[in-house]
């Protein structure tokens, strides 16, 4: 992600000047001055200043969501396709917008702007607010004179992410509300109504049938070592989270994620159609190849993924075509790479990424009804078929109790 840099340099004629400039390393903003013909003095990260006041309004409010990212960008589209200037564009979002962290930070744009520095620029020194894709994106419709463009493809993208986020909460809902009303039946049948049946048979020196001895383990366990169980889901946690900051280890979890039944392929393909419409918008902005590559891995946050698409980068930039490039990956599906390659062939990339963008979209949207029909009944028949189990176990003692006294 390119940062804000300060800088002191002398120029032919032994003048100091100072000013701003945008890269991904103060090596990089050097390289760039040299290239100028001037001796660079100093170079420093430009950072925010944080009062207290501002890290506990932080704290306190989340700067912006994805569902205000992409009112936002749709907003910004308007007023451009409009005619108005950027200042004013950006002057008329802030004094409408209800999140007070993102109309602090809004002004703060429009005052950086008003200095001088390019929206890119001045976005990137609110990295809270406005994520790394959405500055490059920018950058990009600067460079290529479309941001309104730009904006609209973002606008479109934050808007999707936000109905999958929606239909995926939607439809978690009900298993969820399904799972603890189980939990606490289980719990009262495991720990109260169990104990008082086989307290009965004990009396009645009545020998109990396997389920009821098994699940009355389970009973007294559950009771005897409850505290111990918290310690170690604890421990677990706190154990997980360290193992998650070695690299190999978070890797292969997020390979994991991706390969689960259901849930798995649809971050799968939710990140598929992420990357095809991010480089169908960059490269038809005129950017190039490489450079796309470079910023493909701020769109999804799995490591896995980050992973392969370094490898493609890296394949790319040793000669290699795109297409050439996925399929030498773990991550492209051969339809993806075959269009690919078509749209190499025939000079229609940007156009065959966004048709690629359409089918994950619509493929992800399919499985989240799958994944809808399919869960509530598994549940229902997993959760039903434990209840019975526990039931059974219960009811079966008192059915050989009363068989017994039949008999006498």
């Amino acid at each position: 992600m390119n940062k804000p840099f300060i800088y002191k340099a002398k120029d032919q004629q032994g003048e100091t000047i100072t000013g701003t400039a945008m890269g991904r390393t103060s090596r990089e903003i050097a390289m760039e001055l040299q290239s100028q013909n001037l001796i660079v003095l100093e170079i420093k990260e430009q950072r925010r200043s944080e009062s207290i006041l501002d890290k506990t309004f932080y704290f306190r409010i989340r700067a912006v969501t994805e569902a205000e990212l992409g009112q936002f960008c749709r907003q910004f589209q308007v007023l451009l396709k409009a005619g108005i200037p950027i200042l004013k564009s950006l002057e008329l979002i802030q004094a409408e917008t209800k999140n007070k962290g993102f109309g602090s930070d809004l002004q703060g744009l429009c005052n950086r702007i008003q200095a001088g520095e390019s929206l890119s620029m001045a976005m990137a020194f609110y990295p809270k607010t406005f994520p790394a894709l959405l500055i490059f994106m920018v950058e990009a419709g600067e460079i290529s004179g479309n941001l309104d463009e730009i904006l609209l493809g973002m606008a479109e993208h934050y808007e999707t992410e936000v109905k999958n986020r929606q239909q995926l909460q939607q439809t978690l809902f009900y298993p969820m509300i399904l799972s603890v009303v189980f939990l606490v039946v289980l719990i009262f049948l495991i720990t109260y109504v169990l104990p008082t049946f086989t307290g009965m048979f004990a009396v009645m020196n009545a020998e109990l049938p396997a389920p009821t001895r098994f699940l009355l383990a389970i009973s007294q366990a559950v009771m005897n070592g409850w505290p111990i169980m918290i310690l170690v889901l604890l421990g677990s946690g706190v154990g997980g989270s360290y193992l998650l900051k070695n690299v190999t280890i978070a890797t292969a979890k997020d390979w994991l994620v991706i390969n689960l039944p259901l849930i798995g392929m649809l971050h799968y393909k939710r990140a598929l159609a992420r990357i095809a419409t991010t480089m169908g918008m960059l490269l038809r902005s005129g950017i190039d190849l490489l450079t796309v590559l470079n910023r493909l891995e701020g769109v999804t946050a799995n490591r896995y993924l980050k992973k392969e698409l370094v490898k493609l980068r890296e394949t790319v930039a040793n000669g290699k075509s795109l297409g050439q490039g996925m399929a030498e990956t773990d991550v492209f599906p051969s339809l993806f790479c075959q269009l690919v390659v078509i749209g190499e062939t025939s000079g229609t990339l940007p156009d065959v990424l966004e048709t690629l963008n359409l089918i994950y979209k619509d493929e992800v949207d399919n499985q989240i009804k799958l994944f809808n029909t399919s869960l509530e009944p598994l549940l229902l028949m997993v959760f039903g078929g434990m209840v019975l189990f526990i039931l059974a176990a219960i009811m079966l003692p008192v059915f050989d109790i009363y068989a017994a006294y039949a008999n006498m």
